[in-house]
């Protein structure tokens, strides 16, 4: 696994999820390598210091520390070749999920997809080749409807990776889901449609 450097004698570091010793970046890039929930590390004083992929991108939480080394996985965003959802409404087709508009205003941006009222919208995506997948960003809709993705589950060739359960509505926000295959999903668990702008996965 190769990892790249984020952040160099920085004084503040993502949240650790667990610690252990290292010697050498090398080691500590080995310890993250064989944990599931690793995106990455911080380094200092011959301690190890491993965090997700949410640690790493909610910088408002981040922990003073004396300088040191952060380390991230180094990951590609992945194409998706074809695409399905449950339905289709008002010419939200699947496609819009991953065109590159991030407009996040369905009416002004014609950017999102939508599926119908009422049913519980699915959407799903294939990937060119089977890939390990690191995280999931998604461009929520905020002109109207953003809290009915607060609660979604997140699917690798349909096995969970990622259960939401969000208390409040988000704009644009990364998920972890580490799992290994060719086919991504996501499924509304509130019996709502779905209307989500944007979705990029990244992975390696």
């Amino acid at each position: 696994t190769v990892f790249s450097s984020a952040r160099l004698h920085s004084d503040l570091a993502p949240v650790a999820t667990e610690t252990a010793l290292g010697s050498s970046r090398l080691k500590c890039s080995e310890g993250c390598s064989l944990r599931p929930f690793c995106f990455g590390f911080s380094w200092l004083r011959g301690l190890c210091r491993f965090f997700n992929v949410s640690a790493f991108y909610n910088e408002a939480a981040w922990n003073s520390t004396e300088p040191c080394h952060v380390y991230t996985m180094k990951f590609t965003k992945l194409n998706f070749v074809t695409c399905n959802q449950s339905t289709v409404a008002q010419g939200g087709v699947c496609e819009r999920a991953f065109d590159g508009n991030k407009n996040q205003n369905w009416w002004g941006g014609l950017g999102c997809i939508l599926t119908q009222v009422g049913v519980p919208g699915w959407w799903e995506a294939e990937l060119a080749t089977a890939a390990r997948i690191s995280h999931v960003t998604i461009v929520n809709r905020l002109d109207c409807c953003s809290s009915r993705h607060n609660k979604m589950s997140l699917r690798v060739d349909d096995v969970e990776c990622c259960r939401m359960n969000l208390a409040v509505t988000f704009s644009t926000a990364n998920f972890s889901c580490n799992a290994f295959g060719s086919r991504f999903g996501m499924y509304n668990l509130q019996s709502h449609e779905l209307s989500l702008c944007e979705v990029e996965i990244f992975g390696q």
